[in-house]
């Protein structure tokens, strides 16, 4: 949405009270092209008016959608993350998210995140836990972008924005969810693991959902919900030679 204010003068004469304009193209608004026509009553309230028309900048700013980036943006970030070392493309990316505007943040996150991966795939996880700690808003959106191009990661991804953006884990679940109907139960679940305080929120996003069976309840505390114990250790890993079963000699 685009907001002009323009001061209506005439040529050899001075208005005692400038006519401000208002042009809003989105809604289209009426406005006065010839200051020789207007109606008295209308510059009687023109400070009335210039309020009103600063009010709406406001909102416009305020209500505006993020900022696509043009192909030479998109260009320069993925030429950034390609000569960027892999063991930096953490850092880089985050490195890359603070330094734009905030307007801009969530394109150039998503941007960044698929440069990494598509560098280095099993960066994904660490690459997404840095960014949305950069700016945890983008955290929805930098999810989902991960999560389609690194199917097989899709829990950790999820687990990872959501501990680095916990006040909106239940978006973070729901943007996945977008992109992977089938696995949102899984996805929810590992979500609800790392960040109990999210149980409710997902829950309540979940509930019309009839495919994801969400019932568990998750905590951090050492024993299971209905009072037994969780093991003390992990199970012994069991390693067998390729083409052989581990459980027979």
């Amino acid at each position: 949405m685009l907001m002009e204010l323009f001061v209506l003068t005439l040529p050899g004469r001075r208005l005692k009270k400038p006519i401000i304009r208002l042009t809003t193209i989105r809604f289209k608004l009426p406005c006065a092209r010839n200051v020789e026509k207007i109606d008295p009553l209308l510059m009687k309230k023109t400070n009335r008016f210039a309020l009103a028309a600063l009010l709406a900048g406001v909102m416009c700013f305020a209500t505006s959608p993020a900022q696509a980036l043009t192909e030479k943006e998109v260009s320069a970030i993925n030429r950034t993350i390609k000569e960027a070392p892999a063991a930096d493309l953490p850092v880089k990316a985050a490195e890359l998210v603070t330094q734009t505007v905030k307007k801009e943040k969530e394109a150039v996150a998503v941007a960044v995140v698929r440069a990494a991966i598509a560098k280095k795939p099993a960066s994904a996880v660490s690459v997404v836990s840095s960014v949305v700690k950069a700016a945890p808003f983008t955290a929805p959106a930098v999810a989902a972008a991960a999560a389609k191009l690194a199917p097989d990661q899709v829990e950790a991804i999820a687990t990872a924005a959501a501990l680095a953006a916990s006040e909106i884990a239940d978006k973070i679940v729901a943007a996945i969810a977008d992109v992977y109907p089938n696995l949102e139960e899984r996805v929810a679940k590992a979500v609800m693991l790392a960040v109990p305080q999210a149980q409710a929120k997902i829950r309540q996003r979940s509930s019309g959902n009839s495919q994801a069976g969400i019932g568990e309840t998750y905590s951090r505390t050492g024993t299971k919900i209905d009072g037994s114990s969780f093991p003390a250790s992990p199970p012994p890993a069991t390693y067998a030679n390729p083409g052989k079963d581990p459980g027979h000699n």
